[in-house]
Formats: C-alpha cells, structure tokens, sequence
C-alpha cells in the first residue's frame, strides 16, 4: 500500500523540526566553582595605614575583583593574577570606623571558571 505524499511530506516535516532544536540548543556549558586563598598583610590595620590583599590559587592571568564593604561604602577594586595564580591589592585605611570589621570578598575569573575567597580586617586606632 502506498502513502498519500502529503503524510510522507508531514512525516518529514515533523522528524526535521525534532531534530533542530537540538541542534541549536546544543550541550549545556556549566561553569566551574573553585576556592582560592587571600591573605591580608595585616588583619588590625591603624587608620590612615594600609593593608595588602593577597590573592592566590586563582587561574593564569584571572580577572580579580575584591570589595571591601565598610560601615557606609563598599570599595571595589580589579587587578589581573600572574602566569602562577596569584594577585594583591592594596586598602588605604584612612578613618575607617575603628572597631569595625570590615569584609573583604574576592572574585577572580578566567573563562568558565570562577573562584571566591573572603577574610576582614578590622581597623584600629592610630
């Protein structure tokens, strides 16, 4: 027994539209949650000193991000890891409420991969 074309032409129609979706959609792409290692030159700085954010265990050449949120402010600042992984940053102190601890974050990125780490310091008198 022969088709009729039209369901021939309906049939593959119907296979074709099953196929292209996968087709554009292709595989899912996660990305990559890693832990890096950030240390601070000191974790009492005085006001109007600074103090050294130290990043490492991140990829090659990673963008870096770390924030310090203090009382009323939060201070972003970008720097890129070296070929080994590693990056720093320096905080001015300034006034910063004393007593206070302020929370610093770390982001670091490098294609699919991501990597965060945190610490505080807390300021002191001068």
């Amino acid at each position: 027994m022969r088709r009729p074309a039209s369901l021939a032409l309906a049939t593959a129609l119907l296979a074709s539209v099953a196929v292209v979706p996968a087709l554009v959609a292709g595989p899912a792409q996660a990305s990559t949650a890693h832990r890096c290692t950030v240390t601070l030159s000191t974790t009492k700085p005085k006001q109007y000193s600074s103090t050294t954010v130290r990043v490492s265990h991140v990829g090659a050449r990673a963008k870096v991000t770390v924030q310090a949120k203090y009382k009323t402010t939060t201070n972003t600042k970008h720097a890129t890891a070296t070929s080994t992984g590693r990056a720093t940053v320096t905080y001015s102190i300034s006034g910063a409420t004393v007593g206070r601890k302020v929370p610093v974050s770390v982001t670091a990125t490098s294609g699919r991969s991501t990597w965060t780490c945190s610490t505080s310091f807390t300021p002191q008198h001068r």
